[in-house]
């Protein structure tokens, strides 16, 4: 009966994570929404200021815009600087009286994810055909959101990061949770167990335990510390031998969401060195008291690491910000939980056992003890990164065809994939503990290496562009309020040229007849720039009908569709969808 209420509400909890964490709408790098001059504008006469608007705030450091005449020379007048009444609109001036020609602008900005974008985009002053008939101003147009794979320095520091909070997670985690410390109703096992590591301040396992809180420390000081300076060459865009610039360490800090992110987790890893120190003193001690409530202090310390970090990424550029932030959170506090509980068992664990051999069965009773503790731990956690992650694929991946297509979705499947190897080694611990009959053995440690390289992908996703920037095509369907069945398909859903096909059903799903025009409208969800129609003539029943549009940007937008039909009636419907920007 208890396994079954335990079944249905882990059910629950997962439908209700489910159910109400959908998010609304998303957000990843920061992309172009508008630009004055636009890509490829002709203007008749020379403009005072080049301005480029993007679809959220940006850092207000790092920023730049570079405009250059076809033979190199800077057309701009200054620096870039901010709108003072919009955080996501950059202007630069231009030199007065322009000459005729074509422009190349060069942009790069910092996203709230704290992510570098950059840009390119030409427009023309003067007569659009002599300069194109030039092959001297052929500048080569386009527009780019960065690169999509993190720099090898990056992932050496997330990972270096990454391990040691896990390592460290884990230490705390058995003996404070999974080592039993008070008595059971085992037989011969309680005396042995009331005698935990603690009061054994010379014993193997808490020397070997002292040791990895040790190591792991330094392990996580130097990915958080050494990130500021990789951080810092990233934004300025040179190499590590100029990342420490005392003036970009200062912008680093003190103008961007990395900064603060960065302060904030320096200020816990020295609260932790200091608790770790007296850990080790009030165990020295025997004090068992003073030690449970330090390493629990230190444990919530280290979460705390892990919370200023979801506040930049993807999660903190979300629309909905505090529940992406939040998600990402519980996200990462399971993976560690998990990862840190395994790391425990394979390196703590035995030694622990041994510590209580000389009492017939005892260490049998430590061992599958702990555990089955483990087990319902590790239940928790898969239970949070399946509801989380599920949430940050909807986040973060708009199509089916973005999660098979893009880099973003191929290693996000990749993660998921080793994931599920992890979790079915865990279903064989769990099993093994069940029955009581063999050690976990090498299983522990494969579990935990394949844990470790899902960090090395967890990084790797956590600093490249998400997939909604490369949607890809997509189909619409609708059925409206009079029973009409309506599907749209958009193809290739990216910024340009774009192919829209409608298909009109009836009440009983059959070609809808009699359709004199289809009338469809686009209005960008971003920002206010008027409507694209476009009319599409009936072809006495005929159907699909389609037609060609330019979308100018992309990001969410809503396709209204209205048909007219030949007995005067009227079909209407909308759809709100995501348009790719490359």
């Amino acid at each position: 009966m208890k396994k079954r209420h335990a079944a249905k509400a882990l059910i629950a909890l997962t439908l209700y994570c489910l159910l109400f964490s959908l998010p609304a709408s998303v957000s990843a790098h920061a992309y172009v929404v508008a630009s004055s001059p636009g890509e490829n504008e002709v203007l008749e006469e020379a403009p005072a200021q080049v301005s480029i608007t993007f679809n959220e705030p940006i850092e207000q450091a790092f920023h730049s815009i570079q405009v250059t005449d076809s033979s190199g020379q800077q057309a701009t007048a200054g620096e870039s600087r901010m709108d003072d009444a919009n955080s996501a609109r950059l202007i630069a001036d231009l030199k007065p009286e322009l000459p005729d020609g074509i422009y190349t602008v060069n942009y790069k900005v910092l996203s709230s994810d704290g992510h570098t974008v950059t840009g390119t985009f030409p427009f023309i002053i003067g007569d659009a055909a002599a300069a194109a008939h030039n092959p001297a101003d052929a500048n080569q147009p386009g527009s780019s959101q960065g690169q999509d794979w993190p720099k090898l320095s990056l992932l050496l520091l997330r990972w270096l990061q990454y391990s040691g909070l896990a390592i460290y997670i884990g230490v705390l985690l058995f003996h404070l949770l999974l080592l039993p410390q008070r008595s059971s109703n085992a037989e011969s096992a309680a005396r042995r167990l009331q005698n935990h590591p603690y009061a054994l301040a010379k014993s193997p396992v808490w020397q070997r335990s002292k040791q990895l809180l040790i190591l792991s420390l330094l392990l996580a000081a130097a990915g958080i510390g050494l990130s500021l300076p990789q951080q810092a060459a990233s934004d300025a865009g040179v190499p590590w031998s100029q990342a420490w610039n005392p003036a970009w360490i200062k912008d680093t800090l003190s103008l961007t969401s990395f900064g603060k992110a960065w302060t904030a987790e320096m200020i816990l890893l020295l609260m932790l060195a200091g608790l770790t120190a007296a850990l080790i003193i009030f165990t020295k001690k025997q004090s068992r008291l003073a030690a449970d409530l330090t390493a629990a202090a230190a444990l919530l310390t280290t979460l705390g690491i892990l919370l200023a970090k979801s506040f930049i990424g993807h999660a903190a550029a979300a629309s909905g910000r505090s529940m992406a932030i939040a998600m990402n959170f519980l996200h990462q506090a399971s993976s560690f939980l998990w990862l840190g509980g395994l790391l425990s068992l394979a390196l703590l664990l035995p030694a622990a056992a041994e510590a209580t051999r000389s009492s017939s069965g005892s260490r049998s009773q430590l061992y599958w003890e702990a555990i089955r503790r483990f087990s319902i731990l590790a239940a928790g956690c898969v239970a949070m990164l399946l509801c989380s992650g599920v949430y940050a694929g909807m986040l973060h991946i708009p199509t089916w065809y973005a999660l098979l297509h893009s880099n973003y979705g191929l290693i996000l499947l990749a993660k998921s994939g080793l994931t599920l190897v992890m979790l079915a080694l865990g279903l064989s611990a769990f099993m093994r503990g069940r029955r009581r009959t063999r050690p976990l053995g090498r299983g522990v440690w494969i579990e935990f290496v394949t844990g470790l390289i899902v960090l090395v992908l967890a990084a790797i996703l956590s600093n490249m562009p998400t997939a909604l920037s490369s949607p890809g095509p997509i189909q619409l369907k609708a059925v409206t309020a009079d029973g009409y069945h309506i599907s749209v398909q958009v193809s290739p859903n990216t910024v340009g040229e774009n192919r829209i096909e409608v298909t009109a059903l009836d009440r009983e799903q059959k070609p809808l007849n009699g359709i004199e025009q289809i009338t469809l409208t686009l209005t960008s969800l971003d920002m206010d720039m008027g409507t694209i129609e476009l009319a599409i003539p009936g072809k006495n029943g005929s159907i699909p009908l389609s037609g060609n549009t330019i979308v100018t940007m992309g990001g969410s937008w809503r396709l209204h569709v209205h048909i007219l039909l030949s007995s005067l009636d009227t079909v209407d419907c909308s759809f709100t969808f995501q348009v790719g920007s490359k």
